[in-house]
């Protein structure tokens, strides 16, 4: 290879490890934004209990204990495919829950239900609980990313997320800037109370922690190294050395007397 070919992969490996760098600050960036966002929900984590008949919470509601009465939508209630708890496959069920004088409906995640597929179950037997009653449990923001379309199958049809901008164009009211993970109550106890079965199985909200944000950081860095070394190494083993050694030219053959 010629050394303007040397030099110009040399050239391709520092903007692949300047990609990469620039990849790595971006996590960075996010875990620090994560970080943020864990130190409010905390602090939201310890303020008073909200009671959804009575006030309006605010849009930035992160990780804020909430209770209400009111009754379940079941027939518009909605499965979270491919989910997991303990290492079995299920789903997740989720049900709009109107609060008494409230016009806003509130999702509300009941728990978790094993499947073999981690699918919708057939027959489509949801563990209704009753339908009017008062629930405690932790609101998030409700995700609106623009890509929460269902997918259908022979068992009914299955969301990979909750998406408040899809569900409002489906549901026949208005949806709450936030959910509601369900938290244990009375009713799960030993004796079931009045579910009269554990199923669905509560869930905890998702974890205050750092994500992988830190980990993907370092990946990239390693990447960056790499590939800058690789360059590195490549150009300078291409190089023809500087110094030649001495070589004595042949002796000539001398003359016959």
């Amino acid at each position: 290879m010629t050394a303007l070919g040397r030099y110009g992969l040399f050239g391709i490996t520092v903007v692949v490890a300047l990609g990469a760098s620039g990849l790595g600050v971006w996590q960075l960036k996010r875990l620090a934004d994560r970080r943020a966002a864990n130190r409010a929900a905390l602090a939201q984590r310890d303020l008073p209990t909200i009671d959804l008949n009575r006030e309006s919470p605010p849009a930035d509601l992160a990780y804020r204990s909430v209770a209400g009465r009111g009754r379940f939508d079941f027939d518009n209630e909605l499965v979270l495919r491919g989910r997991l708890l303990r290492g079995t496959p299920g789903i997740q069920v989720v049900t709009p829950f109107l609060p008494a004088g409230r016009d806003t409906a509130v999702l509300v995640n009941r728990g978790f239900l094993p499947t073999a597929d981690a699918g919708p179950p057939a027959p489509r037997n949801l563990y209704p609980e009753p339908e009017r009653l008062e629930i405690h449990g932790t609101a998030l923001r409700t995700p609106d990313e623009g890509d929460g379309h269902p997918l259908q199958t022979p068992h009914g049809e299955s969301w990979a997320r909750i998406d408040r901008s899809a569900l409002m164009a489906r549901l026949p009211y208005p949806i709450a800037p936030y959910y509601v993970v369900l938290g244990m109550g009375p009713e799960d106890g030993p004796d079931h109370g009045e579910r009269g079965s554990v199923l669905p199985i509560r869930v905890e909200p998702p974890p205050l922690d750092d994500g992988p944000h830190l980990s993907y950081a370092v990946q990239w860095f390693m990447i960056a190294a790499a590939a800058l070394g690789f360059g590195m190494v490549f150009v300078l083993r291409g190089q023809p050395s500087s110094t030649a050694p001495d070589v004595a030219p042949p002796p000539a053959d001398r003359p016959r007397p």
